[in-house]
């Protein structure tokens, strides 16, 4: 089996980027990363070149003549390296078409909320807990352009709410849910098991041994 060649698209601290290196680490995945790109300098790169990752680069808005201009520097950049799928693990900002053309159906991303519901939110959690939700949770999605959370969803994990749970709290419940549901659906990726017909995405699963 051929391993993914992975870039992870970062902004922060790079949770979602620990979680994907462990599972290739441990063989959960069968992917390696070799890029890390991020829009600021933030601790996420630090942690990248700790682990050795080949291509870690930062990709400032200002330092290009528009976001369609920066994340074609960046698609160039990611496909030099050997990239051919990308992981959006808490990257600020939406993706231009000039990087999302370039791996049609292998940029995934994920967003904390069962979608529909609460999209294109810079943060779902809050908004969710006012609207007095009973269940939370994750999506996994193809990422389209020029959104935070549109695209095709791949697969859903719904998190029950508990009473008197603050933002911080479910939060932290969300993280430890995203660091399990994750590399699975890279590994589904991984070994095939992903089809997509039209907005429908399936995701078979693994034969028994």
């Amino acid at each position: 089996m051929e391993k993914l060649k992975l870039a992870i698209l970062v902004s922060s601290r790079g949770t979602v980027l620990k979680t994907v290196l462990r599972a290739c680490r441990e063989g959960e995945v069968a992917g390696e990363v070799v890029a890390v790109a991020s829009n600021k300098l933030c601790p996420a790169l630090d942690v990248a070149r700790e682990e050795g990752v080949p291509h870690v680069a930062s990709y400032p808005l200002d330092a290009y003549a528009s976001r369609s201009a920066r994340d074609a520097a960046m698609a160039d950049d990611l496909a030099a390296a050997g990239v051919g799928f990308v992981v959006v693990g808490g990257y600020s900002e939406v993706l231009e078409d000039d990087l999302v053309s370039r791996y049609p159906d292998r940029i995934i991303s994920m967003y904390p909320a069962i979608l529909p519901a609460f999209g294109e939110l810079e943060e779902a959690i809050g908004p969710a807990l006012e609207g007095g939700v009973k269940l939370i949770g994750v999506t996994i999605h193809f990422r389209a352009a020029g959104s935070l959370s549109g695209g095709p969803i791949i697969a859903q994990e719904p998190l029950a709410v508990e009473v008197g749970e603050t933002v911080d709290d479910v939060t932290t419940r969300v993280v430890e849910l995203e660091s399990r549901f994750i590399p699975r659906v890279l590994a589904a990726f991984a070994e095939g098991r992903v089809r997509r017909d039209g907005d429908r995405v399936s995701v078979e699963t693994r034969p028994r041994s």
